[in-house]
């Protein structure tokens, strides 16, 4: 049986996009009981997935015009997302945005004004910070568990969708810049890239990043969606050991905390590791409902507009970078 909480939240809603992610956002917004229209352009999935077929829109207009709607949520390809983002702001709806925001830098500052402008709320979906892993993970790290932190590593490795509009880097990529720098609480300042362009001479299928931070921490990112294993990794090396957030492995094992270490004398000195306890949770809900929550009580996200705009920048680090060394 399907569970909805009914009427947990005032907001009325309205989803652009019904592929393979669009549909799980659905899913989680029909248990909330808010989704009002639905659209995407291809009519035959739309008429498929959606049973209650008052609830398909026949064009976007339908959602952003629409007087009983106050938030749209947007899944379409990323392409899309600057022009349904700020038609979306300029009508008065609040935006929930798949990952990425956008695709440059200058869009972003765009966005950001027009939200500023009309005081609406930009809430974009990076996933994993709702992860309770992710959350027990940084929550260890304030605690000390680490010690001072050294190196953070991010492996998302896997066969996926090779898209002929974005690379990897903003597929991918921009989950794990978004995870570092709430770590980090600060902007990188240097980068170096490596990158492979199997299928595009121009989007990269592989790419490979590190990013040099303050006070000696440095982050290494690795994405590909032409990998033949699946990896999700996510860990943090400090001076009392290591935390790693392993996403591909069942929730008793998601968290682990490693107080192996490395000594002055460059020796290891070995401890056996322990799974630290995580509350399963759909991150997706718990995301969906962030933003709600966010529409209702007038909040600023965790992932807002400023967040995103400082993933923003550090893609255009990136890409500065692949241009300087492969253009």
């Amino acid at each position: 049986m399907r569970c909805i909480y009914l009427n947990m939240y005032k907001s009325k809603a309205g989803l652009i996009g019904l592929g393979q992610w669009g549909k799980n956002i659905y899913r989680n917004l029909e248990k909330f009981n808010v989704v009002e229209k639905v659209y995407d352009n291809n009519l035959k999935i739309l008429s498929q997935f959606v049973t209650n077929k008052t609830k398909i829109a026949n064009n976007p207009d339908e959602l952003i015009l629409a007087k009983n709607i106050d938030s749209i949520f947007i899944a379409s390809p990323a392409i899309t997302h600057k022009e349904y983002i700020i038609r979306s702001l300029l009508n008065n709806k609040n935006v929930f945005v798949e990952k990425p925001l956008c695709l440059s830098l200058d869009e972003s500052h765009e966005i950001k004004k027009i939200a500023s402008q009309n005081k609406r709320i930009i809430f974009v979906g990076h996933l994993l910070q709702y992860h309770n892993a992710f959350k027990e993970l940084k929550n260890n790290i304030q605690l000390g568990k680490v010690g001072n932190l050294k190196i953070i590593k991010s492996n998302r490795l896997n066969f996926g969708s090779i898209r002929n509009k974005e690379s990897v880097l903003y597929d991918l990529t921009s989950h794990d810049i978004s995870m570092i720098l709430s770590i980090t609480k600060k902007l990188p300042k240097k980068v170096k890239v490596n990158a492979i362009f199997k299928y595009s001479k121009k989007l990269a299928d592989y790419i490979n990043v590190i990013l040099y931070f303050e006070k000696n921490i440095i982050a290494i990112i690795n994405s590909d969606w032409i990998s033949p294993y699946k990896e999700h990794r996510f860990s943090v090396l400090g001076s009392n050991g290591s935390l790693i957030f392993d996403d591909v492995k069942d929730w008793p094992e998601k968290l682990i905390y490693n107080p192996s270490i490395i000594n002055k004398n460059k020796k290891i000195t070995y401890k056996p590791q322990i799974a630290i306890n995580v509350k399963k949770h759909e991150p997706l809900k718990q995301e969906i409902e962030a933003f709600l929550q966010c529409v209702e009580n007038k909040q600023t996200p965790l992932t807002d507009i400023e967040e995103a705009l400082n993933v923003q920048i550090v893609l255009n680090m990136i890409e500065e970078k692949l241009k300087e060394d492969y253009f």
